[in-house]
């Protein structure tokens, strides 16, 4: 007998607790059905819905309370693309983003239609890392957040790389194919990376020359090139600038951003030219360089900043009145701690030396890691790539972007592989890129949410002790408006209109923009970011818990719903003391009360097991690309784009955007870093060179469908220009941050000040949170084990030192309350030796759990974050920041 026919084929059903169909608020659908009954046009609908204050903040209310409805597909599109629709033509695409890796198909949407994309994650680019000879793997567990590339560094070990993992977490998986394991305390990173670079420099630079190095470095990094030297009263120096052509009286168009390097063949400074110019790396040795006693600062001290004094090679240029300089290579082993003889200055004796930074030992005085595999882990990284002429990678993940001072520690990684030849494959500005809108995810949460009400401090309190005064009386977000307004960093929305209306002037519209900027008819968002005109209208993410970082007042301002930290009950945190302490923005407008849900519209594309959707007023469910189980992140977007397309022909047509991009600085010019904002009289605003650059781009928006459908452009480019080890800029000097630096954790002490007394009378000390990731914990974990100590005990656990423990006057088991901008939590203390002082430890909620469930990021914004483009830096990530709690005991009883 015939066996009974199959059913159909068709998609196998998903796996529990994922979402197959779209699920859209219910109050929300409601009020666009009865819209589109009655108007029968969706973007019209969207625009009555929206133009009803009433019924806009009803829907808003009811995020994150339940109330999301199955609806059909075609109908949870065409809600989506109406509203994208209806916010091009009325405020601009610029008041559109979406939260993707760098490389996936949603960026490529709001590419398309000129939205910005906040970058999440920038994927290494090419196979380099996977190629590699020899690869260190800082920060991240491979296995679990890069499944598919776990496999491909399995084979590569099979061919015979060599893997080391580096990360204060033992039990990540990424250990599990590493062939050694180094781990540093949280946040330490940055004082091992120094002292591998100390070895390679004294080993393959000082004591022996090695030509790969050599001509690499010469050839394809910013070391030869010329730094003036600043005297200071006490007879000493400090790092000034580049010295460039305009500086020696040389005429040019772009003389001005030309830095000069000394000729080897004349003796003579000169811009060096690919193929005509040899120049010089060192001045050390050379008749007429002598020996000059520079301050570097160093932030490793306890409790305070200070400096160290360590000699280099100086020439004078021009004769008795011209600059006194230096080569970048020279300043380079300076700050690294490599001694050579007959310079002044306090040098290490040998690698046992832990008094001195920058030394095998003295890492190991902060990070634990043994001084032997310091040494013997960066001697085995150079040897292998002068070997194998730079056959090294390291590929670094979540871990290094979470500290507040991430940045340095990114910085000392990058000046590992360009001492050592080889590639560094973060992105970096390119030739012919079309103008797209990129934006650091952390400063547009920063900017759109309560986060920078809570600053109780300027930014100078991060300044060095060699600093000038630079960022005296400047906020985060002044430093972040200024940094807009010279074009250093790319903020969004950019103006005070739509980029639309802007693009479609009669006549030069960059030249109209520029006249109406300088009228004041004309301004920046972020200026006045609490404004309805500026507000962000429509988010897309595509992250499981994207909105982590944002805090429960960000959820309050951006959404709409929730109680936020800056009530009375979190009236008293430290993160939330910059409102009753009165620190204001001095370019900023700033309105009282916060806003309360900017967004007309949040949409997740993940399912039931992603945090985002709990917000969510639109979820399109997607799955990871796997064949059959449902429609991927491609169909959600194919879909969508599409539809905008069809919905644009009657509303939108093509128009002229008017793009604001940040400045070139990734070619091989070092442009100014002087701070010149024109704003305040300072300079003119020009194009490209004291303001972004503008850019008139002509969108179809109709075509939106058959050109997502076309193939996409190649998006690997080549890193161009040279790779800068000295970063020439007011703020870096500023914050001691020129040359690669270790600064340690955030000193929230130092900060928000010691012990206190809090709202209730009860002492309460402000501490650094560290907050491990849950997100995959059902993989690696046993839940029961988290779950069951919180039932007996009825909270959470809260890991701090026996010291801040006595200073709020409990002990081992007593309730607690961590105050934060995340609002108010209780758990149980739990008082361990193993915590250092003005550190603690908390479990994150789980990943399925409300958004803000961590706190945001720390209580400043840094200034340098914001240079990121600066120098040819692009791409260099910034952390989250360290955050910021208050310890006290409960307030009140509870229950």
């Amino acid at each position: 007998m015939s066996p009974a026919p199959s059913e159909a084929p068709g998609p196998a059903p998903p796996p529990d607790g994922r979402l197959r169909d779209p699920y859209v608020r219910g109050v929300l659908l409601e009020r666009y059905r009865e819209a589109r009954r009655r108007l029968r046009d969706p973007v019209l609908a969207w625009a009555d819905v929206q133009g009803d204050p009433e019924r806009r903040r009803r829907y808003q209310r009811a995020r994150g309370t339940g109330g999301l409805v199955r609806a059909e597909w075609d109908e949870a599109v065409e809600l989506v693309a109406a509203a994208y629709v209806h916010t091009l033509g009325a405020y601009g695409p610029d008041r559109i983003a979406g939260l993707f890796p760098a490389d996936a198909p949603g960026a490529r949407l709001h590419t398309l239609i000129g939205a910005p994309v906040l970058v999440s994650e920038e994927p290494a680019r090419g196979d380099d890392w996977a190629d590699a000879a020899y690869l260190l793997v800082w920060g991240g567990d491979l296995p679990v957040a890069r499944a598919g590339d776990a496999r491909r560094l399995a084979r590569a070990r099979y061919r015979g790389q060599k893997v080391v993992a580096v990360g204060p977490d033992a039990r990540a998986g990424g250990t599990r194919l590493a062939d050694e394991v180094l781990h540093p305390h949280p946040g330490t990173d940055g004082a091992l990376a120094l002292a591998m670079g100390h070895v390679v420099l004294k080993e393959f630079f000082a004591d022996r020359a090695s030509p790969f190095f050599a001509e690499h470095a010469r050839r394809s990094t910013d070391l030869p090139f010329l730094v003036t030297l600043e005297e200071r009263a006490d007879g000493t120096y400090a790092p000034g600038t580049f010295l460039r052509a305009a500086d020696l009286g040389r005429p040019g168009e772009h003389a001005g951003s030309r830095a000069v390097v000394l000729d080897e063949a004349t003796g003579r400074a000169a811009v060096p030219e690919p193929g005509v110019t040899v120049p010089v790396l060192s001045l050390y040795g050379r008749e007429v360089a002598a020996g000059a006693e520079v301050l570097l600062p160093r932030f490793d001290a306890v409790g305070r900043a200070g400096a160290v004094r360590r000699g280099v090679p100086v020439t004078r240029l021009g004769g008795a009145s011209g600059p006194l300089v230096t080569t970048v290579f020279d300043l380079l082993l300076a700050r690294y701690g490599v001694a050579r003889p007959e310079l002044p200055g306090h040098w290490p004796q040998s690698y046992a030396d832990a008094d001195t930074p920058g030394t095998p030992a003295w890492q190991e005085t902060h990070t634990s890691v043994p001084a032997a595999a310091c040494v013997r882990v960066a001697r085995e990284f150079a040897r292998t790539a002068e070997r194998s002429r730079g056959r090294c990678a390291i590929l670094t993940g979540d871990g290094t972007r979470r500290p507040f001072h991430a940045d340095t520690l990114h910085r000392t990684l990058r000046a590992l592989l360009a001492l050592t030849g080889c590639p560094d494959t973060s992105p970096a500005p390119s030739e012919g890129s079309p103008p797209a809108r990129r934006m650091d995810p952390a400063t547009y949460w920063y900017l759109h949410t309560g986060r920078r009400r809570h600053e109780s401090r300027p930014t100078d309190v991060l300044a060095s002790p060699l600093g000038r005064g630079r960022l005296t009386g400047l906020t985060g977000v002044d430093c972040l408006a200024l940094a807009a307004r010279t074009g250093w960093a790319p903020v969004y929305p950019s103006f005070d209109r739509n980029p639309l209306d802007l693009g479609g002037t009669f006549g030069d519209a960059v030249s109209r923009a520029v006249a109406d900027l300088r009228t004041g008819t004309l301004g920046l968002a972020c200026e006045n970011p609490d404004a309805p005109e500026n507000w962000p209208r429509v988010l897309m993410l595509a992250g499981s818990e994207a909105l982590g970082p944002v805090g429960e007042d960000g959820i309050r301002c951006l959404l709409g719903t929730g109680a936020g930290a800056g009530t009375e009950a979190g009236a008293g945190a430290g993160a939330g003391a910059g409102a009753a302490n009165g620190i204001r923005p001095r370019d900023v407008t700033r309105c009282e009360p916060a806003p309360e849900g900017k967004l007309d519209l949040l949409v997740s594309l993940g399912g039931a097991e992603s945090a985002d959707s709990c917000p969510a007023d639109v979820v399109l469910p997607t799955v990871g690309g796997q064949p059959g189980r449902g429609r991927t992140e491609f169909d959600a977007c194919t879909a969508l784009a599409e539809r905008i397309g069809a919905l644009a022909a009657g509303h939108l047509g093509v128009r002229e955007d008017l793009v604001a991009t940040p400045l070139p600085h990734g070619d091989a010019t070092a442009p100014p870093g002087t701070v010149l904002d024109w704003r305040h009289g300072a300079c003119t605003p020009v194009p490209g060179r004291t303001m972004p650059q503008l850019t008139v781009v002509v969108r179809d928006y109709t075509a939106v469908g058959t050109a997502f459908a076309a193939p996409a452009p190649d998006g690997k480019p080549s890193r161009i220009g040279l790779r800068h080890l000295f970063l020439d800029h007011d703020w870096a000097h500023e914050l001691g941050e020129s040359l690669p630096v270790y600064r340690p954790p955030l000193d929230v002490r130092g900060l928000l000040g010691t012990a206190r007394l809090g709202p209730g009378g009860q002492p309460e000390v402000p501490v650094r949170r560290l907050t491990p990731h849950e997100l995959w914990s059902v993989h690696s974990a046993h839940p029961d084990d988290l779950f069951l100590p919180a039932l007996m005990s009825g909270c959470g656990h809260l890991w701090l030192s026996p010291g801040d423990a006595e200073a709020i006057g409990v002990t081992d088991g007593d309730l607690v309350e961590a105050v934060g901008p995340d609002g108010v939590t209780v758990a149980r203390a739990a008082v361990s030796s193993r915590m250092p002082a003005g550190t603690v430890y908390t479990r994150r909620a789980s990943h399925a759990g409300p958004p803000g469930s961590r706190a945001a990021a720390g209580p400043l914004l840094k200034p340098t974050r914001l240079l990121a483009g600066h120098g040819g830096l692009g791409g260099l990530a910034g952390g989250t920041g360290d955050e910021v709690t208050v310890v006290r005991r409960p307030g009140q009883e509870v229950e």
